[in-house]
């Protein structure tokens, strides 16, 4: 072999080791986010439901509760 050809060899070799190791990160990042996504979710899910059941009395507190719930559900989906 040439020495450009080891050169290509050698670069390409750094190449899809680095690859690998970004593979590797981006999958972990994305499973820990799913992680925390869910643990999110699952603290407010029962609030949603409260949330729910207190709008059925007509109230400023009741309004105030669901604009809350609303803001916090669009925060977790833009997270996702």
């Amino acid at each position: 072999m040439s020495q450009t050809t080891t050169d290509l060899k050698d670069d390409l070799k750094k190449g899809l080791d680095h690859l690998r190791t970004l593979r590797d990160e981006v999958r972990v990042k994305l499973h820990l986010a799913g992680m925390d996504a869910k643990a999110e979710w699952n603290k407010l899910e029962p609030h949603l439901f409260e949330v729910e059941q207190a709008a059925k009395e007509v109230s400023e507190s009741s309004h105030r509760a669901v604009t809350e719930a609303v803001a916090k559900l669009k925060k977790l989906r833009e997270s996702l």
